[in-house]
């Protein structure tokens, strides 16, 4: 009984989507007033001036949520389920500059809420979509910010999630699959409470280093409403170091190559059944790089096309990924009027630990992404995704094809 009444729910969510995204991308070609409830900006409006107001006094409020449809149509584990999940997420930004002349500093607070059913069909270990999660309702982000010494140093402290400041790939950041917006070697784990510093000695470089607490290696579950803190037992400890060195910002030559360090402290397990090890480490390599833009002078343009490299390692004993590499491409305004939407390719494979007891019987997974992310309006966003997952799960399964439509909406 309850399989059927997911299968009826996962086949009425399918249906509305479609039935959505099909209005949204007819209305989409509907010539409409700046001001008009089409055009705004966001879907909840200016609430009559109070949020331009509030954003001039230097809180900014928003939110998101987003809705994804997986279909696995071929190998993997399973072809004849799919999977429905949603996403919402408030924001609140409060500049302290604006509000108490406090020059520099900033408070960031983000909730997220996620449901649906977890994608177990296609049997990935890269997981090939950012929003196929388990269910959770947390806080996803709070943080505390200060700019110092003419903006030569930078402090972050709070729940904070890694990727927001290192290792992403700027050209990777519409992507789907997990493992392009991050190398899925580096040991961390959900977004957590930490102390970050950053340096700017030149226009060029910038060196990065953190320190987060590292509890779900113990087990515990960070996705919540606690605010459990790097001193609190357990006492992991995960740690990031990061130079970066970006050319020719805001031209069509522009670029950054970023090389880092991370390790995890804490018990880890062998896969040979040895003494557990008390931490181990890898490294990460990222190159970004445009090749062209559509209006080379003007440094806000964004339509041009951008590609990013990326590699990885870590110790095969225990982690189930030794090594990975990735690549790919995004073009911006590729189609002639439609100067927001976003065409990408992009392959990330991934070598698995040859150990017996990491129980893989393929030495690699590989997949291959395509994607179109078409803007309707301001506010509303449909993606198509397409991936072919070679060794899905490193386990001697078919080959997968998985599809995947997200609506995003900003609130």
């Amino acid at each position: 009984m309850r399989s059927l009444m997911n299968c009826r729910l996962s086949r009425l969510c399918r249906g509305v989507f479609i039935c959505i995204s099909t209005f949204f991308l007819t209305a989409s070609n509907t010539v409409a007033d700046e001001h008009s409830f089409w055009a705004q900006k966001y879907l909840t409006g200016d609430w009559g001036g109070l949020r331009t107001q509030l954003e001039e006094d230097g809180v900014t409020l928003g939110g998101s949520y987003e809705m994804g449809y997986s279909k696995n149509t071929r190998g993997g584990v399973d072809t004849s389920g799919d999977s429905n999940k949603q996403r919402f997420t408030l924001n609140a930004d409060f500049n302290f500059e604006k509000l108490f002349d406090w020059k520099g500093a900033r408070v960031f607070f983000q909730y997220q809420n996620h449901t649906g059913a977890f994608a177990d069909e296609v049997g990935d270990i890269q997981q090939f979509d950012g929003l196929d999660d388990p269910e959770y309702d947390r806080i996803h982000m709070f943080w505390f910010e200060q700019w110092l010494f003419d903006e030569k140093m930078r402090v972050k402290i709070g729940k904070v999630e890694p990727k927001s400041e290192f290792f992403a790939p700027l050209n990777a950041k519409n992507h789907l699959g997990f493992s392009t917006e991050r190398s899925p070697t580096i040991g961390h784990g959900p977004p957590a409470d930490s102390v970050n510093l950053f340096f700017y000695p030149t226009q060029e470089i910038q060196l990065s280093f953190g320190m987060y607490d590292a509890a779900f290696n113990e087990g515990r579950d960070e996705n919540d409403f606690d605010l459990h803190s790097i001193f609190d037992p357990p006492a992991d400890a995960f740690y990031i170091g990061e130079g970066s060195y970006s050319w020719a910002k805001g031209t069509e030559d522009s670029g950054r190559f970023m090389a880092g360090f991370w390790r995890l402290e804490g018990d880890v397990g062998r896969f040979d059944g040895g003494n557990s090890e008390s931490s181990t480490d890898g490294a990460y390599f990222v190159l970004d790089q445009t090749v062209y833009k559509e209006n080379a002078g003007d440094k806000n343009c964004n339509q041009g096309i951008g590609f990013y490299l990326q590699y990885g390692f870590a110790d095969e004993d225990v982690r189930a990924i030794k090594s990975h590499y990735g690549g790919g491409f995004q073009w911006t305004g590729a189609i002639d009027g439609r100067d927001s939407d976003v065409f990408g390719m992009g392959i990330s494979n991934v070598e698995l630990s040859d150990e017996p007891g990491a129980g893989f019987s393929d030495n690699n997974e590989c997949a291959y992404e395509i994607f179109y992310k078409a803007a309707i309006n301001n506010y509303m966003i449909l993606q198509g995704d397409a991936q072919y997952i070679q060794n899905s799960g490193g386990v001697s399964r078919s080959d997968a094809l998985v599809l995947t439509l997200r609506l995003t909406i900003l609130l």
